[in-house]
């Protein structure tokens, strides 16, 4: 591969980034229309799970006060939303590499929440 094509293909895989997260976040549940809206949607949502899965570490202990009460949060939500990174982060990494494959069926999301901070709220 020259340098020019290689270019090109780092300047798609960073258009296919920036446009396949927040803008198509709206049509969680509804399965991707074109083969090319979920190729972009999977891998925009596997680059951002793996950006944003540390926190997972503010999320869980907050969702778990919320639920338990603070000293629950502080205990076993820190214990879940470190397990909640490292669950994350693995399928954000299998979502980057798998991204042209359409497993699970339709580009349908690994874990739920889609996102870590989905629909504009810590979605529990």
């Amino acid at each position: 591969m020259s340098a020019r094509s290689g270019r090109w293909l780092m300047l798609a895989l960073l258009m296919a980034c920036g446009l396949g997260g927040p803008r198509l976040a709206a049509d969680e549940d509804q399965p991707p229309q074109t083969y090319a809206k979920g190729v972009t949607r999977k891998l925009g949502r596997g680059v951002a799970n793996v950006a944003t899965a540390p926190l997972e570490l503010i999320r869980v202990p907050y969702l778990t006060g919320q639920r338990d009460g603070g000293l629950a949060g502080l205990s076993v939500g820190m214990v879940q939303g470190a397990w909640s990174v490292v669950v994350r982060e693995l399928a954000g990494l299998v979502e980057v590499t798998t991204f042209l494959i359409p497993l699970p069926r339709d580009f349908q999301p690994l874990i739920r929440p889609e996102f870590v901070y989905a629909n504009g709220d810590w979605a529990p």
